[in-house]
């Protein structure tokens, strides 16, 4: 199995991967972005990493993550807790020299998650009425109903958010009565206002859902767990991380009779059975479904 989770950026998630081939799920491309790996990557940028590494990986592979945080990056997005934190070189066994270059707590060699860094950009926005409105959304408002909202930078904001694919991953907590911008969204089963903090969006998970689902089902047909477990420690690949605890904590593919691990022109897939194609990993279901 080769995932191509090629992340050449060796100064900032670690050495270079010897994975010559992409072979990650099919639309790991297309996925939205995750918001504590963009933070990390801005992190990195402003404590001195190099934008060109990253424009370069955004435009050649498409990375989401790399290409939000370039946006926000031209945008005139900075760090503002850059004391905080550093930018440091920790020992791993699997880095180039015993060693690895990390985001790390100032004075300390625990690699940040990325939630602890604040944005320049985070200060010109109500995060609250975003997640409100994009909880709205999720609920069946139509984007229409906000068009006379868009003065209002966190209506915009949201809005952007939306297009790019956020969304709301437990709308079933919740409930909205009442027609268009005035209606109310309670918790289900009260008459308790929403907090929009209890909202979790896609763009909240240190990973793409498609990534793990993926190569759980390339463990599942007899790829080395180990080779997973590696890669999250030595390139802190937050996908490979939750693919090896559900796989280990006993989630169980419920499908996985579709799928098959094979050899395609040189590359290990996971392709539909008597198939070449390559799965997305959303094709994958598990139990916990």
């Amino acid at each position: 199995m080769r995932p191509g989770l090629a992340r050449w950026l060796s100064g900032l998630l670690g050495a270079l991967l010897p994975w010559a081939a992409p072979a990650q799920s099919a639309d790991w491309q297309q996925v939205v972005w995750r918001d504590p790996q963009v933070r990390y990557l801005l992190a990195d940028l402003t404590l001195g990493g190099n934008p060109a590494l990253y424009r370069d990986y955004a435009t050649r592979e498409r990375d989401p993550d790399s290409r939000e945080a370039i946006r926000l990056w031209d945008a005139g997005s900075r760090v503002v807790n850059t004391n905080d934190f550093e930018r440091r070189w920790v020992t791993n066994r699997f880095g180039k020299d015993g060693r690895v270059m990390r985001i790390v707590l100032r004075g300390s060699t625990r690699t940040i998650t990325g939630n602890e860094v604040l944005l320049s950009s985070d200060l010109g926005h109500d995060q609250p009425r975003i997640r409100r409105v994009l909880l709205d959304l999720s609920l069946g408002q139509p984007v229409s109903a906000y068009d006379s909202r868009t003065q209002d930078v966190n209506v915009v904001e949201a809005l952007r958010r939306w297009q790019a694919g956020a969304r709301v991953l437990n709308p079933n907590l919740f409930v909205a009565e009442g027609q268009g911008l005035e209606r109310e969204i309670y918790y289900r089963g009260t008459r308790t206002s929403v907090d929009p903090s209890h909202t979790r969006l896609n763009t909240d998970l240190p990973y793409p859902e498609t990534n793990v689902r993926y190569f759980m089902a390339d463990i599942a047909l007899g790829g080395s767990i180990e080779f997973y477990r590696t890669a999250a420690e030595r390139d802190h690949e937050m996908g490979c991380r939750e693919a090896v605890r559900r796989t280990e904590e006993g989630y169980r593919i419920t499908n996985l009779g579709q799928f098959e691990r094979k050899q395609v022109n040189g590359r290990t897939l996971i392709t539909r059975r008597g198939s070449d194609a390559r799965i997305s990993g959303m094709d994958v279901k598990l139990s916990s479904d």
